[in-house]
This record gives structure tokens, C-alpha cells and sequence, in this order.
């Protein structure tokens, strides 16, 4: 697929995240409570490239940090996989004594990506945007 798109084999950048998912009171082991998100299931953990394809991909409870996650992630590669990854770009949900970790480990650089000024509103820092879609009362 990379190579179709003019790019390298390998991918020298990549894209780490979770994602919670709610799970049923059936099946699997390991389920946690989110508080963030709050609900009980499951979170995943990918490390994507520049094009969104799946370099690595781990699954575990939901009331894992994300931080814990990642690393847990990162130990499921093999050593020599993913050797020409240089560079992590991840939300500041993974700040702290990880970067120094990943570096060590694996060599790779993390970059925390900033909140752009002005793009808080969700958060009710500033007013929010005018034109986006809402529900509109009966």
C-alpha cells in the first residue's frame, strides 16, 4: 500500500492513540472502568503511519492510562520491527517520564502535539464556533 502511494516500505513516522470501546457483561477478562469517558469495557491502543495503516495494535482494559498503554503497545513489538521509525507524534495524554522511555527503548522521538490557540472550545475555554451543527429543539 505505501509503496503504491510513492512512499517507502517503511514508515520513519507514525501516530500513537487509544480508543475506549463499552463492552458486554459477556466474554473477555479484561474490562475496566474509564472514568474519562466513563464507561466499563475495553481501550486499544495503535500506532499508525502518516497514511492511517496499523503499525501496531494492543487491546486491554479500559481503566489502563494511557501511558501504561502505550508502553504495553510498544513492548508487543519485536525487537527490529519497525527499524526505520524515527518520530511519534501523540496527544498530551502521554507526556511524562514516557518519552524517555520510548526514546531508550526503541530510539523513537516523541512529539506531544499542543491544543492549537482557539480550538478549546469544547472544553469552555472559549466561545464556541458559529455554523456547526446542533440539535435544534422541537
Amino acid at each position: 500500500m505505501r509503496l503504491r502511494e510513492g512512499r517507502a516500505a517503511e514508515a520513519t513516522a507514525g501516530v500513537i492513540d487509544s480508543q475506549s470501546a463499552k463492552t458486554t457483561g459477556v466474554g473477555g477478562p479484561e474490562r475496566g472502568y474509564d472514568g474519562a469517558k466513563r464507561l466499563k469495557g475495553r481501550k486499544r491502543h495503535l500506532l499508525v503511519d502518516a497514511a492511517g495503516l496499523v503499525l501496531l495494535a494492543c487491546v486491554h482494559a479500559a481503566d489502563v492510562q494511557d501511558r501504561a498503554g502505550a508502553r504495553r503497545l510498544v513492548e508487543t513489538a519485536r525487537s527490529g520491527e519497525l527499524p526505520r521509525l524515527q518520530l511519534v507524534w501523540a496527544d498530551q495524554g502521554y507526556t511524562g517520564a514516557f518519552a524517555s522511555w520510548l526514546r531508550g527503548t526503541r530510539g523513537w522521538r516523541l512529539e506531544v502535539v499542543r491544543h492549537p490557540e482557539g480550538q478549546l472550545w469544547r472544553y469552555g475555554l472559549e466561545e464556541r464556533p458559529r455554523g456547526v451543527f446542533r440539535v435544534l429543539p422541537r
